[in-house]
């Protein structure tokens, strides 16, 4: 294992990924009916979080969103064998910015 040299910026040569796959369903006990897969990335080596770039912030069951400070990625995913319109539904939310 290399040491870090503080006097210089990480390279960022090893990532930590974390994916928690959620089961969504309209209440407690209910049917499924989505899955959304969250996803988060850090350094390996200084532990610095990664930032999900071009993607509103929000949960959309529609399309993929982040976390208000862009380091948690939410993508809406489905079975394979399931119809186009599976999950779509599901109620969300998304956040825009107002310049």
């Amino acid at each position: 294992m290399t040491t870090a040299n503080p006097d210089l910026p990480c390279p960022h040569e090893g990532f930590d990924v974390l994916v928690e796959v959620t089961r969504l369903t309209a209440h407690d006990g209910g049917p499924v009916t989505g899955f959304s897969a969250s996803i988060t990335a850090a350094c390996a080596q200084c532990g610095e979080k990664f930032r999900w770039i071009g993607v509103p912030a929000g949960l959309l069951a529609n399309r993929p969103c982040c976390s208000v400070d862009e380091t948690e990625l939410r993508a809406p995913l489905r079975p394979a064998s399931s119809d186009p319109d599976f999950g779509l539904g599901i109620p969300g939310f998304a956040i825009r910015a107002v310049r």
